[in-house]
Order: structure tokens, then sequence, then C-alpha cells
């Protein structure tokens, strides 16, 4: 009658690990939450196994012959030391190398602005132009006068170099001249300040200001900025300062591009704490091929802290926590020659991008599982598929 029972009760287990709950339909729209549903069954599933596998110890027990069941198939990896540095994380912002607000050196009313956002401009290139009619009407009238003056001076030259008139009329007419041509080349620099130019090739990012708007020195026309060359800065706390050297490089990543990843030298280390925040300032450069990496966006900083040679790591994720301890599943081989799980618990070491330091547990040369880790227990069959 007990054998019976077992054997119903065991036979209610596996038909409920195969059945779909109603209530349990995935209805996940996200990724996310279609991992976490995942994550879900899983545990669950390893928890059928594991009633599964008191059952059978206890049909083994009374002398009952166990149902075969099918071997969990999962690839492992064979342990063996490696060195292990540890990386502490830290936000930067993206700055453009070349960025530069375009202001008017006069006073005046904006006549044309020749360009529009977005447009590409080439260094030198006139993107906009003040109303330059007093101006001009000025070197007009000056340019008149020059040439009256310069008559007057060449006139007054002869005579004087033939040893007539006085040679106060002389130096008179001379410096006459010689002024309004001072004067002329004052006024020509001021129409040249009118004039607008982009100071490097970049874009016209932003216009501020619109034709017919009256303009000052120092409010600004409009922002071009050069997106090959990138500053990316941040501020370290000062208890890292031993740790770090302008020498050093760091693992650079944008969150919003998960798969670039780069390693990139120091390029400038702050020397002065910032006494707010005890803080210095530490900056990379970099080329920004194809435009994609914009001023402002977030960056993510590794900075080395320490490293440690010939050590057991091991992926972070591979590692579950109980009541006990951490562990995680290793293969061993038994004497009937099948593999089988082992949970094994371990001592956690320093954790750095995404692998952790195994400082007790786990020896050279273990076959821990890697894939397929979440849907087995301990001592279930599995079978390896990548040896």
């Amino acid at each position: 009658m007990k054998v019976n029972k077992l054997l119903i009760l065991f036979s209610l287990i596996s038909a409920t690990a195969l059945t779909p709950s109603c209530n349990d339909s995935p209805a996940e729209k996200s990724p996310d939450a279609i991992r976490d549903s995942i994550s879900k069954y899983n545990q669950q599933i390893s928890g059928l196994n594991r009633k599964i596998r008191q059952l059978e110890a206890k049909l083994a027990d009374m002398g009952e012959r166990v149902p075969a069941r099918e071997a969990v198939k999962v690839r492992v990896e064979k342990l063996q030391p490696e060195n292990f540095e540890h990386y502490f994380r830290i936000n930067g912002s993206v700055e453009a190398v070349r960025d530069a607000t375009i202001s008017p050196e006069l006073n005046g009313q904006m006549k044309n602005i020749l360009v529009n956002r977005g447009d590409r401009v080439k260094a030198g290139q006139v993107v906009a132009e003040l109303n330059t009619s007093v101006i001009e009407n000025n070197i007009e009238e000056v340019r008149t006068n020059l040439q009256m003056a310069r008559t007057v001076y060449e006139r007054q030259k002869r005579l004087w170099e033939q040893e007539i008139g006085s040679e106060m009329q002389y130096l008179e007419a001379r410096n006459r001249y010689e002024s309004l041509q001072s004067s002329l080349r004052s006024l020509k620099s001021q129409l040249d300040l009118a004039i607008l130019r982009a100071p490097f090739n970049g874009i016209v990012d932003e216009i501020y200001i619109k034709e017919g708007e009256l303009s000052m020195p120092g409010s600004p026309v409009m922002q071009v900025i050069n997106l090959d060359n990138l500053y990316i800065n941040t501020d370290v706390s000062e208890r890292y300062l031993p740790l770090i050297s302008a020498n050093d490089s760091v693992i650079l990543r944008f969150p919003i591009y998960p798969n670039y990843e780069d390693y990139v030298p120091i390029h400038r280390l702050g020397n002065v704490i910032n006494p707010e925040n005890r803080s210095f300032r530490l900056q990379l450069r970099i080329t920004n091929p194809g435009e994609r990496f914009k001023p402002n966006m977030v960056a993510t900083l590794g900075i080395q802290a320490f490293s440690k040679e010939d050590v057991i790591v091991i992926p972070s994720i591979l590692i579950k926590q109980e009541v006990e301890g951490h562990f995680v599943f290793v293969a061993y081989q038994n004497s009937d020659g099948n593999y089988y799980t082992e949970k094994t618990y371990i001592e956690r070491g320093p954790e750095s991008e995404g692998k952790t330091v195994i400082e007790r547990g786990l020896d050279p040369g273990d076959l821990i599982i890697t894939d397929g880790h979440n849907k087995v227990g301990a001592g279930d069959l599995i079978q390896i598929i990548n040896i």
C-alpha cells in the first residue's frame, strides 16, 4: 500500500512538472520579464527534481525499481588557475575636444545667417554677417579723403625736395596722409569683425539668433562642434589616488552600446583635489569614427584597483546562495561511468567585471557546470555535451 501511494505521488509530481499552469501562461512582453519567468520556472524544475530524487531514494530503500530518468544536458569548464584583475567602476561624461560658441565682436544688427542647423562647415567659412552699412560708408569717405591727402602730400613732398615751401606744410600733409591710411586700416578691421566665420571644421549644432535681431559682443550666435575627437571626463575619489598612474589604461564602455569595450590610456590626471567632494579629475581622449558618441553621453570607466596571479576565477552568475552559504554545481564521474552533479560550497573572494575569485572550495581540474546550471540539483544525472 505504501509503495502504491509513493508511485501515485511520484506520478502527480511528474505530471505537475510537465503540465503548464493556466495562471503561469507567459504574458510577458519584455525580454527582462521573459528571462525572469525562465529563471522562476527553472527554480521550480530544480525543486521538483529534488522531490523526485527523494521519492526515488525511498523507492530504492523499499527494494523497488527506480524509473530511469533522462540525463540533463550541460556544458562544463575545467578550472585552471589564472590571473585576476579587480576593477572599480565610475561614470564619466563625454565632451567634444572642439566645441565653440560663435559670438560677434561688434554691436550690430544680424544681417545674414548663411547656414542652418546640422550643416557641415569648413574652417574659415563665413556663417553669418552683421549689418555693415555704416562702416562701409565710413570706409568710402576715408578713401575719398585719403585720395586727396595723398595728392596734397605728394605735391608738398616735391616742393620740399625743390626747397620750396615750408617744412611745416610738408609735415602736416604727410601726417594727414598717414593718419587717413591708419583710419582706413582700422575701418577694414572693423568690417572684418562684422563677418562671423567657422573656427574649425564641424557641424552647426545650434543657432541662437534670427536675422534682423540685435547682436552684441559676448552674445551667442551659434554653436559649432567637431565630433572627431572626444574627452571622457570623470571625478575619482581621492582614496583611489595611490592606485592610479598617468601611464595606466582603463576599460571604457558606454551603457547604450553594450557591445563596445576598449582599453584607453589615461590622457590627463588632475593635480588638485576638489574640496567639495574630495575627488580629482581623470580625463581620457578618444577618436570617434562615425560620430556615434555624442557630448554629455554617459560613459563607464573600469579602473584597475589590484590584481592577483594564479587563482581560481569563475563567472559570478554561476554562484548560488542558500542558508548554508554560497555554492556552485560541479560535475563528477561515478563508478558506473556516468556523470552526476555535486553541490560544492565555496568561499568567495573579490569580484570584478562579472567574475569572482574563489578562495576556498574549488580546485584546479574541477569540472564546473556553466550551461544548464539552473536546470540541475545536487546528485542529478547529467550528460556533458562539450567533452
